[in-house]
């Protein structure tokens, strides 16, 4: 009998951990739907940085991730101006997706005498979906902008449909622009 052919296809303590199982699969997809928002973004783009130079939409959308391999560390810091994303707060996600990719078990699980513990396992994966969620709806409404400001530079306004969810979303990403505090917002250009 091969490992995994038994009777009883349930893990040990499957039940004692389902809730926490299921708050760090939706934490790992909404990271994954964050990251795919910012290549989306960034393709739009014209990076000086060579990593970014080849990455399309239709690659990153239907190649295998062997091209698109970059981090969503090293995506966040290089466009996080033009974005109009808070750097200290990119970086504080990008760390919790690192430690939730890479050190959950070790930091909830393993008990560890003297190691590093997450006290409350249930919270920060809650507050990390939430962050994951305005985010990505961040992209998104940055995205539509994009697309509304190229139509209208092109004198195509009158081609474009956006839905009430993705104007919404738009709306959300310029009130977050105007929100941000006059330190965080990039030097004007001369």
């Amino acid at each position: 009998m091969s490992i995994g052919d038994g009777q009883n296809l349930q893990p040990d303590g499957l039940e004692e951990f389902s809730d926490e199982m299921i708050l760090l699969g939706l934490a790992m997809l909404g990271a994954q739907k964050f990251e795919f928002a910012l290549y989306g973004m960034a393709s739009h783009l014209k990076a000086h940085d060579r990593r970014f130079k080849d990455l399309t939409t239709e690659e990153f959308l239907r190649g295998d991730g062997t091209k698109t391999k970059q981090t969503l560390g090293a995506i966040a810091q290089t466009y996080e101006a033009q974005f109009q994303f808070d750097g200290d707060e990119l970086t504080q996600f990008v760390i919790d997706r690192n430690l939730i990719a890479h050190d959950y078990w070790r930091l909830t699980q393993a008990k560890i005498n003297g190691g590093r513990t997450l006290p409350n396992p249930k919270e920060f994966l809650l507050k990390f979906i939430k962050r994951c969620d305005t985010w990505t709806r961040l992209c998104q409404g940055w995205i539509t902008l994009a697309k509304t400001a190229a139509a209208e530079l092109s004198g195509r306004l009158d081609e474009i449909s956006e839905t009430p969810e993705s104007i919404q979303k738009m709306l959300e990403y310029l009130i977050h622009v105007l929100e941000r505090p006059a330190a965080e917002k990039p030097a004007e250009e001369s």
